[in-house]
């Protein structure tokens, strides 16, 4: 791209980085004579895997590192170790047929986790694919989901597939049979099936047999159950004594996000593996196929087990419900016993428990309870969902001071922490930390809206477009969206001449999006006219109307426009991003507004996002269902705490 060649050095030393460690695990060089690796202004997708001349978004390519938050140079990273690993799982061996897409896609996202952590350690990747395997979790709690393996019949059905089953489901399912394997069997038979079928098509039968003559493990038998079958299993856990030995007595069943969902009698073959907490301390590691309804894991003597967590390192694609004196445990001990990656898992399904209908919303809220001086900045943002959710679904219904006690209680559990950080930037400071600021700013300034935070906020935003150098890059997606949300028309503009004046195209995404967070309605109205015209590429027009359905200020208004503009609308959003649009309906929470949305789409259909049309249809009536189910109990904790 010419005149950005400044901000192709990170982008580089990922690429090499991510060669040496891909042929190194293939034992195979890199197949093809060139590779380019190219920047599109304007790009539907986020990258495309072309032999030899792969093509990004700018933001997944061009970056300053100086300037660039943690995040945006993990992503770099990830997606273009993802795109290279296609150049041998995609590429030199290509799927059959559109119904293995995900296998193609499953395998790249869990490859380029592998080889960024490799690259990377301090950066631990895996923590940062728990966030991308909630999104699979919170898609497939659905009874609107598919399988992984889903029959394509035309190119609509191959578009609707590019989503969170086929890629963060896939991979999911991809580092669970991994674990199960063992790392060593695992590779040699992936480079078996790779040398068997270069330069051919092959399907995921060819892989679990390559599979099966390595490892001498029944693959097909333990995998297929996964990628057939939609959904995930909840894995209620009992712990008990029997006869001096302390057991763990499981049931499992398909998880839905629908306390009414009638049980479908699926089950799975689960991997299981439980870390069993000793009375000395430390903790050991428990293994066992579950293949039943019902079973029962023996766990060691009673006078030596302490508690147990069932789900070690988050291996497994499942759910683990704790009982409540175990779960009490685990609460009191999380931050000795359990890693970031287990107390992210713990907090998710909690949640999910909850929303299923299995706990009581205190559960969760206890646990949260005692993060205020969590260190790590991932187990931190694995709150900022359900909390965001809390207070955009359930505290309208909550009691009149709802908000005010939840902002109380945000800032009185999270606000020291923030305070002792301060705002920092010192360049001793180490990159957990930094991050670990900007998580507490989302809980506290975001979420919680604490007045000194955003006082601090907006004078810290005049500085940051004077100057970029004046504010921590991690800081400012926060401080530019706190700086919005309170703007006026003054500061709008400020704001629209950054967009033209960015230095970066994360820079560029980070202003334009935020002109979507100002709450006049003169402000929305120029933001929802924006998306009609060249200001917003075609590319970024989803985006820009996912921001907006975010602002509680500017839903009404956003859905308004697009059913008015629809012919318009509809020509500038790209296949691939209708569906998100579609996906963001919900937050207009009431009867009236599901019948609008469910009326309007069935008057214009979209090929691409039948499924997500049902799929925001049963999430208007889940959040109701939730609403009133949860809303008074989280009126009556935030009471008393």
């Amino acid at each position: 791209m010419p005149g950005k060649g400044h901000l192709t050095a990170f982008a580089l030393e990922a690429a090499v980085a991510s060669l040496r460690r891909l042929e190194d695990y293939f034992s195979l060089d890199y197949p093809y004579a060139k590779l380019d690796l190219i920047a599109v202004p304007d790009f539907e997708a986020g990258a495309m895997e072309n032999a030899g001349a792969v093509t990004f978004r700018e933001t997944l390519l061009l970056i300053d590192p100086e300037r660039a938050t943690l995040a945006e140079r993990k992503r770099v990273a990830e997606v273009i170790a993802h795109e290279l690993a296609h150049m041998w799982y995609g590429d030199l061996v290509t799927m059959a047929w559109w119904n293995d897409l995900w296998l193609n896609e499953a395998f790249a996202t869990w490859m380029a986790f592998r080889v960024i952590d490799d690259w990377k350690p301090e950066w631990r990747m895996w923590n940062n694919f728990e966030h991308h395997r909630a999104a699979a979790f919170g898609l497939d709690s659905l009874a609107n989901t598919h399988p992984i393996y889903t029959e394509v019949l035309s190119p609509a059905d191959a578009t609707e597939n590019f989503d969170a089953i086929t890629y963060e489901k896939g991979a999911s399912v991809v580092r669970m049979v991994e674990n199960y394997l063992g790392a060593m069997p695992f590779r040699t038979g992936v480079r078996k099936y790779i040398r068997r079928h270069r330069e051919a098509n092959a399907v995921a039968a060819d892989l679990w047999g390559a599979l099966e003559e390595s490892s001498g493990q029944k693959v097909d038998q333990v995998v297929r159950a996964w990628i057939e079958q939609p959904g995930f299993p909840l894995l209620k856990a009992v712990r008990s004594s029997a006869d001096g030995r302390s057991v763990l007595d499981l049931r499992q069943q398909r998880y839905f996000a629908n306390p009414k969902a009638a049980d479908t009698k699926q089950k799975w073959p689960i991997p299981l593996v439980v870390r069993v907490g000793t009375r000395r301390g430390g903790s050991r590691l428990v293994r066992q196929l579950v293949t039943k309804t019902k079973d029962r894991v023996e766990l060691g003597s009673a006078t030596s087990v302490a508690w147990c967590y069932a789900n070690a390192s988050e291996g497994g694609y499942h759910r683990p419900l704790h009982d409540e004196e175990n779960l009490l445990v685990l609460a009191e001990s999380m931050q000795s016993s359990l890693s970031a990656a287990e107390r992210m898992g713990l907090l998710g399904h909690q949640w999910a428990g909850v929303r299923g209908g299995h706990a009581g919303i205190e559960t969760f809220l206890e646990l949260a309870s005692r993060l205020g001086e969590e260190a790590d900045f991932d187990v931190l943002d694995a709150l900022t969902g359900p909390l965001r959710y809390l207070h955009d679904y359930l505290i309208p219904d909550a009691g009149n001071d709802a908000a005010e006690r939840l902002r109380a209680w945000l800032a009185a559990t999270f606000g020291p922490a923030l305070r002792d950080l301060g705002w920092g930037g010192a360049a001793a400071e180490s990159d957990d930390t930094r991050v670990r600021r900007a998580s507490l700013l989302r809980l506290v300034g975001e979420i919680g809206e604490a007045e000194d935070v955003t006082a601090e906020a907006v004078r810290r935003f005049d500085a940051y477009l004077a100057d970029r150098a004046s504010l921590e890059p991690n800081l400012a997606d926060s401080v530019v969206a706190i700086a919005a949300r309170h703007g006026d028309a003054a500061r709008y503009e400020k704001l629209r001449r950054a967009v033209a004046e960015a230095g970066t195209p994360q820079e560029r995404r980070r202003f334009q999006l935020a002109l979507a967070d100002f709450g006049p309605a003169a402000l929305v109205d120029r933001t929802l006219a924006m998306t009609l015209k060249d200001d917003v590429s075609t590319q970024d027009v989803g985006l820009v109307f996912m921001r907006l359905f975010a602002n509680e200020r500017a839903r009404e208004r956003t859905w308004g426009f697009v059913k008015k503009s629809w012919d318009k609308v509809s020509k500038r959003l790209p296949p691939m991003m209708v569906s998100r649009v579609i996906d963001c309906t919900p937050v207009l929470r009431t009867k009236e507004a599901r019948k609008d949305v469910a009326a309007f789409f069935k008057a214009h259909p979209v090929a691409t996002a039948k499924r997500a049309l049902q799929q925001a249809l049963e999430r208007f009536d889940l959040n109701a269902e939730f609403a009133r189910r949860a809303a008074k109990p989280l009126g009556a904790w935030l009471r008393s705490h």
